[in-house]
């Protein structure tokens, strides 16, 4: 897989379904817009269903108007609110039918980089399904709070010092352009159960653990060219539970993002993430959480899909 070599994100896909959550994600979206190289953003919505009843419209022939051009009207008042058209390719497309199947095709049609998906707590409308997107898309996918704060000062990324994580790291310095970022990393590993057959404490074998990783961490920013001196924080644990150890870390460090690479693998006809990575998905977590792929990583299932 490529790693270091691939391009910043310059194609955006906003996922929106006409909810209060829209406007969080339409914000993050132009904040990101700064930060990156981006040169084209397409706010797309999926309806099920854009027919009216036949008795709604003899009652109001007012609504005679296509669905999908006053929705996309609605969309461009808000987005414009926020963009200039003229200095960027921004898009507003509503589509019909299966929102996850029509989300995948316009991935692949219109090249995207990124997809920008709400990750609800109390807001109405379900919206769509962020984990089934994240295991098909071939794509990065960033999940975006209700209560994301607006700004991206501090960034964490979770690091097993692979490829994956390595690309992610490159995505996490994109965004940490700026002096006043701060980028960080954690690495969480496990102390076998047999320790205490080596005669040490599970102290003394727990430094000597840490002290391995934190030789395999300079050599993984010593072989991407990274930042020698990018802080990591290293946490042992005893049962795997290596997602909690990382949310509960980025909470008490107060980072506004989350960036983890997803390792992908075929099985049978399912797109598997990282287990790491998923479990973050899943978590009811207040921070904003970019799943890094490399492009193209899920394309076998995609074509499937497609029938390609």
């Amino acid at each position: 897989m490529k790693t270091t070599t691939e391009e910043p994100f310059k194609s955006i896909l906003v996922a929106l379904d006409l909810t209060e959550m829209d406007d969080y994600l339409i914000q993050y979206t132009h904040m990101l817009s700064k930060l990156l190289p981006v040169e084209r953003i397409f706010f797309v919505h999926v309806a099920k269903d854009l027919e009216l009843p036949a008795d709604l419209l003899k009652e109001f022939p007012g609504l005679l108007e296509p669905m999908d051009e006053s929705i996309i009207a609605d969309i461009q008042k808000k987005v414009d609110h926020y963009f200039d058209s003229s200095t960027l390719d921004v898009n507003c497309i509503v589509k019909e039918g299966n929102a996850i199947d029509k989300v995948l095709k316009l991935c692949k049609v219109k090249n995207i980089d990124l997809i920008l998906m709400g990750r609800k707590k109390s807001l109405q409308g379900s919206g769509i399904v962020s984990s089934k997107i994240a295991r098909k898309c071939p794509c990065s996918l960033l999940l975006v709070t209700q209560d994301f704060k607006a700004k991206l000062n501090k960034i964490l990324v979770p690091v097993d010092f692979s490829d994956h994580a390595a690309l992610a790291m490159q995505r996490a310095l994109d965004l940490s352009s700026a002096p006043s970022m701060e980028l960080l990393m954690t690495h969480v590993y496990r102390v076998p159960i047999g320790y205490y057959k080596t005669g040490k404490s599970r102290e003394e074998f727990e430094k000597i653990m840490q002290a391995h990783a934190e030789k395999d961490c300079r050599k993984f920013l010593t072989k991407h060219s990274f930042p020698p001196d990018t802080p990591c924080e290293y946490v042992a644990t005893d049962d795997g539970k290596h997602a909690e150890l990382t949310h509960a870390f980025a909470e008490a460090a107060d980072v506004d993002l989350i960036v983890i690479g997803s390792r992908g693998r075929t099985a049978a006809s399912a797109i598997l993430m990282g287990s790491v990575a998923e479990k973050l998905v899943y978590r009811d977590s207040n921070i904003p959480i970019l799943i890094v792929k490399s492009n193209g990583e899920n394309m076998g299932v995609l074509q499937t899909l497609m029938k390609i």
